[in-house]
């Protein structure tokens, strides 16, 4: 038989070639193996970090979201205060009373686009109140300025809303990336692990 595989111009190999393409065989496989856990398991790492970084993120949002409620609020009181000391007692009770509720309706929950037209429409209306009592220009422009500062807070709060739903959406893409890499690198681990065991057994027999 083997006479014949010769003469059909196959030369059959010695058992210590078989053993050597066999170690070289699973060296090679581990190299390569090796090589491909090594950057996923660098890929992975990064992954992880940048969810660790983006927790530590968006805690920070958190807390700056309560600031920014507060801020608000604060500029709307500091308003408020101006024009309980300054205006409303030389107005008429109906006067007053409905810029107040102007006022509490600014305060409201709203998007930055409706307050920003109701603060413009107050703050025209209030125009034509101050000129009429002859209250300072002065008074005009601190309310419009501690206004402005209240929307201001409110423009924030909205785009840091607005980002947080992007960290949701890029949370979880990385948590899938995440959840298939670590079936990869289960799978990579055993194979370097087959691929050491095998490689440990035909040196063996090559020495």
């Amino acid at each position: 038989m083997t006479e014949n595989i010769e003469e059909a111009g196959f030369r059959v190999l010695t058992e210590e070639e078989l053993i050597a393409a066999a170690v070289e065989k699973h060296r090679r496989f581990l190299e390569e193996n090796i090589k491909e856990f090594a950057e996923l398991d660098s890929r992975l790492a990064q992954v992880e970090e940048d969810i660790k970084n983006v927790k530590i993120f968006r805690i920070r949002m958190e807390e700056r979201k309560e600031v920014l409620k507060e801020k608000r609020q604060q500029f709307y009181h500091q308003a408020e205060t101006f024009l309980e000391k300054e205006v409303f007692p030389k107005l008429d009770s109906i006067t007053a009373s409905k810029l107040q509720e102007e006022l509490k309706k600014l305060k409201g929950q709203i998007e930055p686009e409706e307050e920003q037209r109701r603060k413009d429409s107050f703050i025209e209306n209030l125009h034509e109140v101050v000129r009429a009592t002859g209250s300072g220009e002065n008074i005009l422009l601190q309310i419009d300025a501690r206004m402005e500062e209240a929307r201001n807070s409110n423009q924030e709060l909205k785009e840091i809303i607005q980002s947080e739903k992007q960290l949701v959406e890029d949370d979880d893409s990385k948590n899938e990336e995440i959840s298939k890499s670590r079936s990869q690198h289960k799978r990579l681990s055993t194979k370097i692990k087959n691929h050491e065991e095998a490689l440990n057994y035909w040196e063996k027999l090559k020495a």
